[in-house]
């Protein structure tokens, strides 16, 4: 039988004690239940966030000072902790369960700042793989951040007001949509004119889910424990933000289209996701949706998905990077994928989009697989240090350079002791620090593998799609010969390689040879695109609203697509351990 225990929490964040109603000075008394975390009793109280990593212990961030009764340490708080935190009192929230009265310091790390991109760039024309796009995009950690892409140069979301719009039109626009990227990790809308898709307005806010876990198998997980009405409550209440936003605008909303990862899209509609959790892994529904709002005059649909890995995102993507099939809007496809007369071979084209899942298509013009792995935190909000995954590839290409790390990933001492800060240098290079010296990058050698293992299951993803374009074509499975033989790779058919996504964005192309998360021979086909989701949530809605497309013709355009499961492919555990090392092809 569990007992009442009290906890005293000594606050140090202004904040959090201007939100507390029990609160004496710097500190609260809370009840304990002794059978519970005490993650649980902070969440009760709204003194934490919640955690990064689902409660698992892996991300690190929920940490806790005791100072008076200190837990004995779990295992897993000796693999995270260093023993000088361990003996300095330092736990974590989501494992230890105090069994008396205590006095506990909250040490939690915030998470990193999040790019909320919200702007793509055109595919449709000729392009100069060097440059990269630069659209209005603010660096977001907590709370909302808003802007008029069209009229205002930059924003400071610390100088935000909330309440605060800008109406950026001198007449009413008769038709104008809202298109939404619903992703893991953050949530962006976009108040867009119908006929010209200009935008007249954007509201993003980080994903409040993440108090469940960053990654989609710890919500499925979440919803299966009884939280399935809560996770639906909180995305729609951030549609409901923007939808308020928006209107104060003098517009005539016609139509919403939402771009979700299948979890994401079925949590919004309040579906039963535990068959996404496990073999066979299996969708409640994979086609075009509305979803019904009853405070909303307009249709909101949900852009259909592919499979329980590959979402309605990723089809937003195809859709307006112009690599859907069938009889849609493909007036960009001639030139992406086109024959090459040298070999008469159709040269492929390549969506990769990381971010808290790492989801890739591949197309030859004729046939199309997708795939997914999970990458977790390490491309979309950092590790456990709070470092975003642009940068942590950066370092570690810079890292390999000056030697500190070696190509299996293992630092030198003492930065694999101590960690290792990263300051920003002239020319965009990087100088390192054993230790924590108060810098804003700072990573752990847990925080290498992270990334580590989230590169080497991507690339093996990427070398599985390519070696089995032929047999896609020829419409069988790759034979065990040919299975052998992956490492014999057809390098001269990827022709386009779309980035999409905030991670794509700012990511140093040249860092991502360097340690080997692409494989050379795509230097000089490799894009930056941004948020293809988002992008491709309106387009979507617009051509649905005008009626140049119906539900029929886009789940048709998809309904040929092969969805492939990379645990179950025979070479994928080869591939992936071949990739494990940090090194360029």
């Amino acid at each position: 039988m569990s007992e009442k225990i009290k906890i005293t929490v000594v606050v140090e964040n202004d904040k959090l004690n201007n939100g507390l109603d029990d609160l004496s000075e710097k500190s609260a008394i809370l009840t304990h239940d002794t059978s519970m975390t005490l993650m649980s009793t902070l969440l009760a109280n709204n003194m934490i966030s919640g955690s990064f990593c689902g409660g698992r212990g892996d991300c690190g961030r929920c940490r806790v000072q005791f100072l008076q009764g200190a837990t004995m340490p779990t295992g897993l708080e000796r693999s995270v902790l260093e023993p000088e935190e361990l003996r300095q009192g330092y736990r974590l929230a989501c494992l230890a369960k105090p069994k008396s009265d205590c006095v506990i310091k909250l040490c939690t790390i915030d998470a990193p700042e999040i790019a909320i991109i919200s702007d793509m760039i055109d595919v449709t024309g000729s392009v100069d793989y060097t440059s990269q796009s630069n659209g209005q995009t603010v660096y977001h950690k907590s709370g909302v951040m808003e802007s008029n892409i069209d009229t205002v140069p930059s924003i400071n979301v610390s100088d935000w007001n909330d309440d605060r719009v800008t109406d950026v039109m001198d007449n009413k626009i008769a038709n104008v949509m809202i298109a939404v990227d619903l992703g893991t990790t953050t949530i962006a809308m976009q108040l867009m004119e119908i006929e010209t898709g200009r935008i007249i307005d954007t509201y993003c806010e980080m994903n409040p889910q993440r108090s469940y876990g960053a990654d989609v198998l710890s919500r499925i997980q979440a919803s299966c424990e009884g939280n399935r009405d809560k996770l639906q409550a909180l995305v729609v209440e951030v549609l409901e933000h923007g939808v308020d936003r928006f209107v104060h605008h003098e517009v005539s909303v016609r139509c919403m289209c939402i771009a979700g990862n299948t979890t994401m899209e079925h949590l919004l509609m309040g579906y039963d996701v535990s068959s996404l959790g496990h073999s066979p892994f299996t969708p409640v529904e994979c086609g075009l949706q509305e979803f019904v709002h009853p405070a909303w005059d307009f249709k909101a649909w949900l852009v259909p998905c592919i499979s329980a890995f590959v979402g309605g995102d990723i089809v937003a993507g195809l859709y307006v990077c112009g690599l859907l099939t069938d009889d849609l809007e493909k007036e960009s496809l001639r030139h992406l994928v086109r024959r090459k007369k040298s070999d008469e071979q159709e040269a492929a084209a390549l969506l990769i989009d990381l971010g808290t899942n790492g989801e890739m298509a591949i197309t030859d013009g004729k046939h199309m697989i997708v795939t997914a792995t999970a990458a977790g935190p390490a491309f979309e909000g950092g590790a456990g240090a709070g470092i975003v995954g642009s940068d942590m590839v950066a370092c570690i290409a810079e890292l390999l350079r000056q030697g500190i790390m070696d190509e299996s990933g293992l630092l030198a001492e003492p930065y694999f002791t101590e960690g290792i800060s990263a300051q920003i240098a002239d020319k965009g290079k990087y100088r390192f620090t054993s230790g924590r010296s108060g810098q804003k990058l700072y990573l752990t050698q847990a925080d290498i593998r992270s990334l580590q293992m989230a590169k080497a299951a991507v690339r093996a993803g990427v070398e599985i799609l390519l070696g089995q374009t032929d047999e896609l074509r020829q419409n069988k499975l790759q034979s065990n010969e040919q299975q052998q033989n992956n490492s014999k790779l057809h390098e001269h058919k990827v022709e386009r390689v779309f980035l999409a996504g905030g991670f794509g964005h700012y990511l140093d192309v040249e860092a991502a040879f360097a340690i080997g998360l692409l494989p050379e021979h795509m230097r000089g086909s490799v894009q930056a695109v941004g948020n293809t989701s988002l992008e491709g949530a309106y387009r979507i809605g617009r051509d649905l609203w005008q009626g140049k497309i119906d539900g029929k013709s886009l789940e048709g355009s998809i309904f040929s697509i092969d969805s492939i499961n990379l645990a179950k492919q025979p070479d994928f555990e080869e591939l992936y351990i071949r990739y494990m090392n940090f090194s360029a092809d």
